[in-house]
């Protein structure tokens, strides 16, 4: 025991002084094959090779790419254009229309800081001339930027299924993304409502159906582009791998020869930019698997199941505390370390208090995106203080209430199972 928090000491003094996270893991990791012995070791290092030579991974790159190439062109535009068309109408439209870009462009790009940065540098100014207030166009923004790691395809859920999923618990990546859809759209209508009832007042613009239409021809090409990646990987046609590698195609061929945004010199720096942020990831990826492999033969999360239930005897007991824990850790981790670090730990823990895998990937990954709004490391809120250009201070005063929005849904996925499962279930 005590050689277990000496290990766990060493890996948070290497983070408090800034080491990367790959040193950390790398120094636990070392640790504990140490204390294994060296008949552990061709097995951690086979098990190494087995996580890098998933295909599933290459989706992430991918998808990075994708993203990379529809913000630098004129898809986020054209999509924010026709949800304005057809949602304006609604009280507060413009806000409206902040929401249903969100998640559109979420759906294409999978991630949530292309998705703040794509939507927000267009309708921010937009949300601004139209006088809504400062903090209410940050903290809205900020807040639907953070649907990209639910709706699919997100890639956090890849992560999570392949760090997560063993034999005995698969927890497949498709199954993540029909989960991630109802609570997606359950917070953008909570935050759609909220922005539709502070903002009840504000002027309202006339429903004109010719201009409604012209705007969905215009935008038709970038409407299409979630209808395809999703419908390829749900009727089974592609993988989430192969679907990503017909965003990027079919990214590149809309924005060079349909749209023509973007110059083919561009192209390469674009791609460049999905293979360097795979290679920052591989090495962790690497060494959390193999930490992994320790725990799982030392049986480790089973361990502390047991220990748990001896105290917290109510599943829904856990699933309070598991909450709490999983909203403090969000502040001071970034979500793709915490799927490394703490998801292979606390996924089989939840099982053993009866949540469906699936279930509680949802409900760590709406944990997580609430830590993208949480002080000190909160990914969108840097990116929402570098690109609206506002203090981090007022960035993150701003999207206090919608915190508390999200909690209350994060409450409402948690308690009612059948918000994640029941398209699974209805797939099958």
């Amino acid at each position: 025991m005590v050689i277990g928090w000496l290990i766990v000491l060493a890996a948070c003094l290497c983070l408090i002084l800034g080491a990367p996270l790959f040193t950390a893991l790398g120094v636990v990791t070392l640790a504990c094959v140490q204390f294994l012995g060296d008949g552990y070791l061709v097995e951690i290092i086979a098990d190494m090779f087995n996580t890098v030579n998933k295909d599933m991974l290459l989706a992430i790159p991918f998808f990075v790419a994708a993203g990379q190439i529809m913000t630098e062109g004129a898809i986020a535009r054209r999509l924010v254009s026709t949800a304005q068309a057809w949602v304006g109408w609604l009280p507060a439209g413009l806000a409206v229309t902040g929401v249903a870009a969100c998640v559109f462009f979420a759906a294409i790009s999978g991630s949530s800081a292309v998705t703040l940065i794509a939507v927000g540098s267009v309708l921010y100014p937009a949300l601004r001339k139209a006088s809504y207030p400062e903090k209410f166009s940050l903290g809205l923004l900020t807040t639907g930027g953070s649907l990209g790691v639910l709706v699919p395809p997100s890639i956090p859920m890849i992560l999570y299924g392949v760090v997560v999923s063993t034999p005995s618990m698969p927890v497949p990546v498709g199954d993540l993304y029909l989960a991630g859809i109802l609570p997606a759209l359950l917070i953008a209508a909570a935050l759609a409502g909220y922005s539709m009832w502070t903002h009840r007042k504000m002027a309202r613009e006339r429903f004109k159906l010719r201009e409604a239409l012209n705007a969905t021809r215009q935008g038709f090409w970038s409407l299409l582009l979630p209808f395809i990646v999703l419908g390829s990987i749900y009727t089974g046609k592609c993988t989430a791998t192969e679907a990503s590698a017909v965003a990027v195609v079919y990214a590149l061929v809309v924005e060079l020869f349909i749209h023509k945004s973007i110059s083919i010199r561009k192209v390469p720096d674009m791609l460049m930019q999905g293979g360097l942020t795979m290679g920052t990831l591989f090495l962790v990826i690497v060494l959390s698997q193999s930490l992994n492999q320790y725990l799982a033969l030392e049986q480790i999360p089973q361990r502390l199941a047991a220990g748990i239930q001896g105290v917290i005897t109510s599943k829904w007991m856990f699933a309070i505390a598991v909450n709490l824990f999983l909203l403090i850790a969000g502040c001071p981790m970034d979500m793709m370390s915490a799927i490394l670090l703490l998801g292979p730990i606390l996924s089989p823990m939840a099982a053993a208090y009866g949540f469906d895998p699936v279930h509680f990937a949802i409900i760590f990954i709406v944990n997580m995106e609430i830590g993208y709004l949480s002080p000190p490391i909160g990914l969108n809120l840097f990116i929402a203080s570098s690109v609206f250009k506002a203090p981090m201070d007022k960035v993150v005063s701003a999207c206090v209430p919608y915190m508390g929005i999200l909690i209350v849904c994060l409450g409402a996925i948690t308690w009612l199972p059948g918000l994640s499962l029941w398209l699974v279930h209805l797939m099958k």
